[in-house]
């Protein structure tokens, strides 16, 4: 599927939304608490399938760290559509303007993005625990600092790699890197 593709989605009851939101907020909060670090909601997306969190981290995370008291910024994207994977990447369609808002973020700050791909009968099935989540590694995550200005007005396809699995691990890697001042790249 090239990039400017973009695929076709049916409207979802914003209480399923809802649902999904809050999940998403659950998976986020529960992968921080395992890694150490406190995690704070800031806002729900108004379509009700994401949100805005913040990630507080109070520790020397590396013998090179220059921060040790930080945040980091996260929207998390929660989804059943059943999307599409191309050379091993997740494909989703982002709205512009969160696109711009992460792509744009300072380099020694970046803005990070989650996208937790539920399975396409959650709505109708049985509820998914936050732990459910991590344990199915049902989250991605990915940086778009860099990324290029895209031409479209309304939404883009933004590739999150199969590997890039978002667990306490990987935060604390990702917290450390911040912490010493490491960039991140994106990469289609």
């Amino acid at each position: 599927m090239p990039v400017e593709s973009q695929p076709v989605y049916t409207a979802v009851a914003p209480v399923e939304n809802d649902r999904k939101a809050t999940l998403g907020f659950d998976y986020l909060h529960t992968v921080a608490t395992e890694a150490g670090f406190a995690c704070t909601r800031l806002a729900q997306h108004s379509d009700g399938c994401g949100v805005d969190a913040q990630v507080d981290i109070r520790e020397r995370l590396d013998s090179q760290s220059r921060l040790t008291d930080f945040s980091l910024y996260w929207q998390l994207r929660a989804t059943s559509r059943g999307l599409p994977v191309v050379d091993s990447k997740l494909l989703f369609s982002l709205e512009v303007d969160r696109y711009d808002t992460l792509r744009s973020a300072a380099p020694d700050r970046p803005g990070f993005i989650v996208l937790l791909n539920l399975p396409p009968d959650f709505d109708a099935g049985p509820a998914i625990a936050a732990e459910d989540a991590i344990t199915y590694r049902l989250g991605r995550w990915l940086c778009l600092s860099g990324a290029p200005q895209v031409s479209n007005s309304a939404a883009t396809a933004v590739r999150f790699p199969t590997w890039n699995v978002f667990t306490a691990a990987a935060l604390r890697e990702i917290a450390r890197r911040v912490s010493i001042g490491l960039r991140f790249f994106h990469e289609q």
